[in-house]
């Protein structure tokens, strides 16, 4: 069984030449290595041609993450395809574990990543906390989503990648790897390896300032759009295929924290044509709800994290600020969806 891996690069000079040896140091003897350099401006394309024919260079204008799995996608010609990010890499039997594991349908095989930090060194933690397979399709009906690893923790069959892509590139400009995440359940078994696989990177130090990766308190209120955003097309997508989605979805725990944060933090909601401004009111109903509604956790931390962001909403601002901060590291929350 061919493998196919194909990284999406932008400006990750700095780490790219780590992902393409990574994928190049697999044990599986069928393994496909793609680059797709999305406009790059910083010598990447030097780096790439610098492995010479022992991988496939695709060089595009400026486009996109969903642009560059659409153009990785199409040159590929393995039966299972894993979309890398640059910045991460892979371990040298990942291939090896993956293809051994798949079984006819199978739409994807997910791993945990190890936490590193931006020069490669362990941060003794792993992502995601939790990952869900069996009860995938269920959480995506009704949350749209579940517990998954980012892009580079997942194995897609190309039969389903064949469905659902190529996607559409002006939505998917970033967390483009949402689609086949989200969609895979939807298509086929989901299928867990419990061991880390493979390395994903954090570039920012803990201590930047920012509450949930964003400088600007508008950058509050735009991540909450983008997972608005994603749970309207989840919505559309499973019912184009009669999945029966629950419209409108509920939180899943993580985006809950996010609600809370947003209202407390985020300033005046600020949205695009994707989304409508809610009532503070109606959207705290809706993440506390939420919560006991989320079926894959216990009554303690339900009663956790309710106490968490009425917390949040509640205390004195100093103090809120502080209990706020302590979102990065609240489980759950899986990075890319």
């Amino acid at each position: 069984m061919r493998l196919s891996i194909v990284i999406d690069n932008y400006n990750y000079v700095a780490f790219l030449a780590k992902a393409i040896e990574s994928s190049l140091a697999q044990t599986h003897a069928d393994v496909e290595v793609i680059v797709v350099d999305d406009g790059s401006t910083d010598g990447s394309v030097d780096a790439i041609k610098a492995f010479g024919e022992r991988v496939k260079l695709i060089v595009k204008p400026n486009g996109g993450q969903g642009s560059a799995y659409n153009a990785g996608f199409a040159e590929s010609s393995g039966e299972v395809v894993v979309f890398l990010d640059a910045d991460d890499w892979l371990y040298p039997e990942a291939a090896a574990r993956i293809v051994a594991a798949w079984r006819p349908g199978v739409s994807k095989v997910q791993f945990p990543l190890l936490m590193v930090d931006r020069d490669g060194h362990s941060l003794g933690r792993q992502v995601p906390h939790h990952m869900h397979d069996q009860q995938a399709l269920a959480l995506v009906r009704e949350f749209g989503t579940y517990g998954s690893p980012p892009g580079s923790g997942n194995a897609y069959g190309a039969g389903f990648l064949k469905q659902v892509l190529p996607m559409d590139e002006a939505q998917w400009k970033r967390a483009a790897d949402s689609v086949p995440i989200l969609l895979a359940p939807a298509y086929g078994e989901v299928v867990t390896l419990p061991e880390p696989l493979g390395a994903y990177r954090l570039h920012r130090p803990a201590d930047d300032g920012s509450l949930l990766m964003n400088n600007a308190p508008t950058g509050l209120w735009s991540e909450y759009e983008r997972a608005d955003s994603t749970k309207r097309f989840v919505e559309q997508s499973l019912a184009r295929i009669n999945q029966r989605p629950r419209v409108p979805q509920l939180l899943a725990p993580w985006e809950a924290r996010l609600a809370a944060i947003c209202v407390r933090f985020g300033g005046d909601q600020v949205v695009g044509e994707s989304a409508s401004p809610q009532p503070s009111g109606k959207l705290l109903r809706l993440a506390f709800q939420s919560v006991w509604r989320w079926p894959m956790i216990g009554f303690g931390m339900k009663l956790i994290l309710s106490i968490w962001m009425a917390g949040v909403v509640l205390l004195p601002r100093s103090l809120a600020l502080r209990l706020a901060q302590l979102h990065r590291s609240a489980t759950g929350a899986p990075s890319s969806a």
